[in-house]
């Protein structure tokens, strides 16, 4: 038997939270489980109870949250439907969620899976033919409904049986929001706090799809973790040796991020008595390697050009215990460590 309740993919857009209210007007129970990763969702990396407490109280939705890094980490390996312009494997992604999805259905007591895609939003995963394709391939077939487009899509197993409405359904096609805008006021959510389209996943960046594909290159034939990933997000990203990576803030809100990264493996440097940015040193901590890193750091800080001053280092960032002389170099030395993004 079917029940009253689904688990609906949300990614805390504005769709997937009119997904959730359509569903719940026809007195549906929705479970909505946000999937992230470094490249979606990396605030939650963060702070999972800020991002939990600020969609309970802004739209009453109580998410759960649920780690998707080792996931797409094999996904981005070698996925089955190809990469869009980057390195971003829509397709076997949203394969790949929705199966982990239908695992949720038995833990919750649920029935069907509900998304927020409309038809032709996106060019990659959002037509007719992918879409089916991620039905089949999740093995969700005649329990995934899409509410906002499922008008303009195949009945589902939940609408035949009488458990939603069709008719009550949205029709949904395209990219623009006007529908969607209309659809926020009859479900009382504030103007305000209507989120904006998202620049969606970090792996469609073009500099961070290269920075993904140097790590991947630096563990082949294995993967790299996730705090190796994590790198990848922030800063400036420079290869030591083919082993280890240093990444280097571009200003005070990266160096606030950056400090957050406490991770084992992780060691921060930044030049003593001198506004600069805070860096990472990841990967083989030689004393060689903590000379180019403080060498690189001094470099895109205050104190450039300046003899003398010393590079505090160690694993953790508000007690760097350890330092050395800071040699000083050329911007074009610091450059031959970079990672070309161009490749």
């Amino acid at each position: 038997m079917l029940t009253r309740r689904c688990i609906a993919l949300y990614s805390g857009g504005l769709d997937s939270i009119l997904a959730v209210k359509m569903i719940e007007e026809q007195g549906v129970e929705a479970i909505p489980i946000k999937f992230y990763s470094p490249f979606f969702g990396f605030e939650i990396i963060q702070d999972q109870q800020t991002y939990i407490q600020y969609h309970e109280s802004a739209f009453g939705i109580n998410v759960r949250l649920v780690d998707f890094t080792q996931d797409i980490i094999e996904i981005i390996k070698s996925p089955k439907h190809g990469y869009g312009k980057q390195l971003n494997p829509c397709i076997d992604c949203k394969i790949g969620m929705l199966k982990k999805a239908g695992h949720f259905l038995e833990t919750y007591g649920a029935s069907f899976v509900i998304t927020g895609e409309v038809l032709g939003q996106r060019p990659m995963s959002q037509r007719k033919e992918p879409m089916n394709s991620i039905i089949k391939e999740s093995g969700l077939k005649d329990i995934l409904l899409r509410p906002l487009c499922a008008r303009q899509l195949k009945e589902t197993l939940p609408e035949r049986m009488g458990i939603v409405n069709r008719e009550n359904l949205g029709d949904i096609v395209g990219r623009g929001r006007k529908d969607q805008i209309m659809l926020a006021g009859k479900y009382g959510i504030d103007k305000e706090l209507i989120p904006t389209p998202a620049g969606g996943c970090l792996l469609a960046d073009e500099h961070i799809s290269s920075k993904v594909r140097n790590a991947s290159d630096r563990f082949h034939p294995g993967l790299p973790g996730k705090d190796d990933l994590i790198l990848d997000i922030v800063g400036r990203k420079f290869n030591l040796d083919e082993s280890t990576v240093l990444v280097v803030s571009r200003n005070d809100e990266e160096n606030d991020v950056l400090s957050t990264l406490i991770s084992p493996g992780n060691i921060f440097v930044k030049i003593a008595d001198v506004p600069g940015p805070l860096s990472i040193i990841r990967g083989v901590i030689t004393k060689e390697n903590i000379l180019k890193a403080a060498s690189i750091c001094m470099r895109y800080g205050k104190g450039r050009g300046l003899s003398g001053l010393k590079a505090l280092y160690g694993p953790d960032p508000y007690n760097l215990a350890d330092c050395v002389e800071s040699p000083v170099v050329t911007e074009e030395y610091c450059t031959t460590f970079q990672i070309d993004l161009h490749k």
